[in-house]
């Protein structure tokens, strides 16, 4: 039988977000929650250390000899989650260059999966965390779970819409994590049982909601004997020496404390209205400015923007919809509103009452409708490049502004309009395939329009020079 090893990984400093002095507490609880099992052959501890020496570290002991029963991952820091994956953080974390500056979640799984391990383990502890893996929109991460893996346990903080909070001494999801480690007092504890016991200690917390995937037989122990545990389960289980009415005060207190951090931390998220709608501006008028309207091009295309203050001339709503879904959150800025109209004539139509006849049920369409309540201007901004010249089609370049509390969510597309007659455009005639990012407010709206949004020019130049590659 292989060696079990456990990498615990913390992050205190960071160079662009707050502070996190509790995540160093997490990694030594977490140490003696993991020394007390008695299975770990080696406990490694990373307190601030760069993301490349912890993954050449990861990527050093895989290659130890002897095979591994188990590889447990812990990781409390700042967390992130865009559009391509999950990101944990580091000290220099940039959200222009997350994947040099973090470890994406996809490269962790490559580096656990080199231990070739029969049990692994990864536990996180970051706001964001929670990503499902199993969505059909995000076949990558799907993949990455189903090989490669023989049994696979993953805890999340919370879900990827939420955040961790932290604490005055732990992070409150690692200390409900060793709690549920300790709740059982004899057998073995297995991880399913951690599992049931967090989803009850967070069963009222609307807040934060911790998600789980797991893989495998629900045979997988985190230890064989609950005994073991013993001596922990006293000291960190232990309540101070005073009455019942006292210990609801702390705990009140405690309660009051936890949720004034966490309004703390949103209201410093949350921009003026002026400042929300100069980001907005300041975003497009980049994109724009990036990269300038060549002599070159000039040649082949007028220039016309357009500007909505809402969203009606968006295209492919229904995408739009799942990302304002699956990004949840507590404010309702930008609405959205799904009319089912019935059909008139389903099934190449069939009289109403031989379809009755046959059972089959009502077909209904579906409308989907976006609502600016925010009342932002310019949310959604295009660029025409009309041609010159009946050979050339038209472009056309948009932007979607979705302004939430604390972020903007920006989309991006670039689509070919080809000609219907000597004066006419068909709209774009696929289904429109958005870029987006989501966005703090005090970005840099210059460093979003480089590193975000689809540059339009490029995009034109490319098609104009494709007719002379065509005839190359």
């Amino acid at each position: 039988m292989g060696q079990s090893i456990a990498f615990l990984v913390g992050n205190t400093r960071y160079a662009e977000l707050s502070r996190l002095d509790c995540c160093a507490n997490d990694v030594a609880q977490m140490r003696e929650l993991l020394s007390a099992t008695r299975k770990f052959s080696q406990i490694v501890e990373f307190i601030d250390k760069s993301v490349s020496f912890v993954k050449d570290e990861l990527r050093r002991l895989s290659d130890m000899e002897g095979g591994f029963e188990e590889i447990f991952i812990y990781f409390t820091g700042h967390g992130l989650s865009n559009s391509e994956d999950f990101y944990m953080c580091f000290e220099g974390f940039k959200e222009s260059s997350p994947n040099t500056t973090g470890m994406s979640r996809t490269e962790a799984f490559d580096l656990v999966r080199q231990f070739k391990a029969e049990i692994s383990v990864i536990v996180i502890d970051a706001c964001e965390a929670g990503r499902n893996l199993i969505k059909s929109d995000i076949a990558p991460l799907a993949r990455s779970l189903k090989s490669g893996f023989t049994n696979f346990v993953q805890f999340s903080s919370c879900t990827e819409s939420q955040y961790s909070l932290a604490g005055d001494q732990l992070s409150l999801f690692t200390s409900e994590f060793i709690k549920a480690c300790l709740k059982k007092e004899q057998g073995a504890v297995y991880y399913s049982d951690v599992e049931g016991a967090l989803r009850d200690a967070f069963l009222t917390n609307s807040g934060q909601t911790p998600h789980f995937i797991r893989q495998g037989t629900s045979q997988e122990k985190f230890c064989t004997d609950a005994s073991c545990l013993d001596d922990l389960r006293k000291t960190f289980l232990a309540g101070p020496d005073n009455d019942d009415a006292q210990e609801e005060i702390v705990s009140t207190v405690s309660a009051f404390a936890l949720a004034k951090a966490a309004i703390d931390g949103i209201e410093a998220r949350v921009p003026t209205k002026e400042d929300a709608q100069a980001f907005i501006d300041g975003v497009f008028e980049a994109a724009l400015s990036n990269s300038e309207f060549s002599l070159d091009l000039s040649d082949f295309f007028e220039i016309r923007i357009v500007k909505h203050d809402d969203f009606e001339y968006a295209q492919n709503k229904r995408s739009i919809v799942s990302l304002l879904e699956r990004r949840g959150g507590s404010d309702s800025f930008v609405e959205c509103d799904i009319e089912k109209t019935k059909r008139r004539k389903p099934f190449g139509g069939l009289g109403f009452s031989a379809l009755a006849a046959l059972g089959m049920p009502d077909e209904y369409d579906e409308t989907y409708n976006l609502l600016n309540h925010c009342k932002l201007e310019s949310v959604h901004v295009g660029i025409y490049f009309e041609p010159k010249s009946m050979a050339l089609n038209r472009i056309f370049s948009e932007i979607v502004f979705l302004p939430r509390l604390t972020e903007c969510l920006i989309l991006t597309c670039n689509s070919t309009e080809r000609r219907s007659g000597w004066g006419s455009f068909n709209e774009y005639e696929g289904t429109k395939k958005w870029k987006w990012s989501h966005h703090a407010w005090s970005e840099s709206p210059i460093d979003v329009a480089t590193e975000y949004v689809s540059d339009p020019y490029d995009f034109a130049k490319s098609y104009v020079l494709s007719f002379g590659e065509e005839r190359g």
